[in-house]
């Protein structure tokens, strides 16, 4: 009860707020430089940063820094108290979402966040100034471990939900979910989710979004498969059980004891720029094993030139295109060690998976081929 009388509080201080914002700058707005797209507001996977490069005239907005990322936004809260960090927001959130207002058209929402504290009142402001929103959601923000469960149950294999932590958090709550797919539906124009990976409440339709990697973060590396002696094999994570890390561990444990020589090499939670680092000496990457889709790093280990191992489905990441065989080797949970002794019995493989790799993820994910696919997109449901 305390809770929520506390949230009544703020939804009317942040609602007061913001409407004194928009129109104060209602009356500055011919002072006010266009943009045609807001960004915003939570960093996963470096996607504000990335997409705020791709969309042309676009602004972003970072409201919680990440850890694993230091890039640098157009708006952004750089308080590392994460007390200080929640007042300060309280405020600053709707006074910058009325500035915003005046400023651009579209406004496109990452993760469950907005400018407000529940972004349900986000919608209905920005939808009563008749501006588009567009929504990405990327995992546990819409996903529900209820549903992926019930999958798990009637297909009989693990998927991403089946060793997730079931802690009591908002990203566990069901009713969360539910209200998160429900104001959704009800007042956002074009929505991108896997809805194979994040089976969700949504109803609308729903959007495969495509991996963004500027052409400057691909490395084609052909002198590191020549007189190949030492394969390097690198696997990241943040989330171990959700990524099969204790299953790589066994296989690879299993290799060494069978004689087999290489490099291991795990990274634990490490920023970005580490990770990247160290992509660009490895040949093997070993990156999820109960996901349906690649996730972004997958992407980065193609584009670093990389032979990759997941559990991913080529046919679900870009529907209704033929591609050719042998992008990455396919490798559910299970099949970790044999897939992996099999790269090490025939190293020229390695090559054949890293190039074709490489290739796919320049033709397709690009910042520029994924612009194209967006403002094409966009304009056919009348966004642009």
């Amino acid at each position: 009860m305390k809770q929520k009388i506390i949230l009544f509080f703020i939804t009317i201080l942040q609602s007061t707020l913001l409407y004194i914002s928009y129109y104060f700058f209602l009356l500055l707005k011919k002072y006010i430089k266009k943009s045609k797209f807001v960004i915003g507001t939570y960093e996963i996977a470096n996607n504000i940063y990335y997409i705020g490069k791709t969309l042309e005239n676009s602004k972003t907005v970072c409201l919680k820094k990440s850890k694993y990322y230091s890039n640098k936004y157009d708006y952004f809260i750089n308080i590392n108290n994460q007390y200080l960090e929640r007042i300060y927001r309280v405020f600053y959130g709707p006074l910058l979402l009325g500035y915003l207002t005046n400023k651009a058209d579209i406004f496109f929402y990452i993760w469950t966040t907005g400018f407000l504290w529940d972004r349900k009142y986000d919608y209905k402001f920005l939808k009563s100034k008749n501006k588009k929103i567009v929504c990405f959601f990327v995992g546990d923000d819409i996903r529900s471990l209820k549903l992926q469960k019930d999958h798990e149950k009637k297909y009989f294999i693990d998927n991403i939900s089946t060793y997730s932590n079931e802690g009591k958090n908002i990203y566990s709550d069901e009713n969360f979910k539910k209200y998160t797919a429900l104001i959704t539906d009800r007042h956002v124009d074009l929505i991108f989710n896997n809805k194979f990976e994040q089976k969700s409440y949504l109803k609308s339709k729903q959007y495969r979004w495509r991996y963004i990697l500027n052409k400057n973060l691909f490395f084609k590396n052909d002198s590191k498969f020549k007189k190949l002696k030492t394969i390097n094999v690198l696997h990241a994570f943040s989330n171990p059980n959700a990524k099969g890390t204790p299953l790589i561990r066994a296989a690879i444990k299993k290799l060494q004891l069978e004689g087999y020589k290489f490099n291991y090499i795990e990274l634990n939670s490490r920023n970005n720029k580490t990770v990247l680092r160290n992509l660009k000496s490895s040949h093997i990457v070993l990156n999820q094993f109960y996901a349906s889709a690649p996730g972004l790093f997958g992407i980065e280990a193609m584009a670093n030139h990389c032979a990759v191992m997941m559990s991913a489905e080529s046919s679900l990441l870009i529907p209704n295109l033929k591609l050719k065989k042998n992008i990455w080797l396919e490798t559910k949970y299970w099949q970790i060690y044999d897939n992996l002794k099999f790269l090490f019995k025939y190293p020229e493989k390695i090559k054949l998976y890293a190039d074709n790799g490489y290739d796919f993820a320049l033709k397709y994910f690009n910042n520029e081929a994924v612009r194209e696919y967006l403002n094409k997109l966009f304009r056919s449901k009348n966004i642009l």
